[in-house]
């Protein structure tokens, strides 16, 4: 495994059921470190997803997007945390108070826990949404990212068009994280607004997400072994 690009690659595993999530996560074990869950799984299997990817042995990013009145999201948050899960997201365009609420929830039930503090990340702009100017979709998701950090999340989601403008706005140490991630030369299904894997890192991203190119892939653990090959040269 080369350590500094599989500390950077997430594997959304966004199946249907949790035997079909396991099985997937045993072909990529000992190569991905992190593995994201998101509505699909989660709604389907619940918090038994979450335990059973990490009694496998993998960093689970909880990718449900609160949004919701504070007090909502703040519990959602707490009981993330009481999962154990090491990112979480929230959605960006929630009011202050909703972003303070889960910045504050989840540390809090952290320090009650003495565990680890997830990540806290905002979504800004989905990277399934087209149809603005590049300057304006740069703007918005700036404006996202000012809010997030004011309220105290640590970073954001965005896509790798924006990362550069994030990253040189808020520094090295704000996480930054880019779905929409394909290889050279594949295609981008649903998503609009993609880039490769190399190209996302150097344009300042932390973390890459990448879901099917990884998943249906003949061979998925060769697959994530190339994607990690080709995140090499950007790192």
């Amino acid at each position: 495994m080369k350590t500094k690009a599989a500390n950077r690659l997430i594997v959304a595993l966004d199946a249907a059921d949790l035997p079909s999530a396991v099985r997937m996560a045993k072909r990529l074990q000992g190569v991905v470190r992190y593995v994201k869950i998101g509505s699909i799984l989660f709604t389907a299997e619940g918090p038994q997803a979450v335990r059973r990817l990490r009694r496998m042995g993998f960093e689970v990013f909880l990718d449900l997007k609160f949004h919701d009145i504070p007090s909502t999201v703040g519990h959602s948050c707490q009981a993330a945390v009481r999962h154990g899960v090491w990112m979480l997201t929230v959605h960006a365009s929630g009011q202050s108070d909703m972003l303070n609420a889960a910045a504050t929830a989840v540390r809090r039930e952290a320090r009650r826990l003495r565990i680890r503090r997830p990540l806290v990340v905002g979504v800004t702009v989905l990277t399934s949404v087209d149809g603005a100017t590049p300057a304006s979709m740069k703007s918005r998701v700036v404006a996202l990212a000012r809010e997030a950090k004011r309220a105290g999340l640590d970073g954001v989601v965005c896509s790798v068009h924006e990362a550069r403008a994030v990253r040189r706005r808020f520094g090295q140490t704000f996480t930054v994280v880019c779905p929409g991630i394909r290889a050279a030369g594949s295609e981008a299904a649903d998503q609009r607004r993609v880039a490769t894997p190399a190209a996302a890192l150097r344009q300042g991203a932390s973390f890459l997400v990448v879901g099917r190119p990884i998943t249906q892939a003949a061979d998925p653990r060769r697959a994530a072994q190339q994607m990690l090959d080709d995140m090499e040269d950007g790192c």
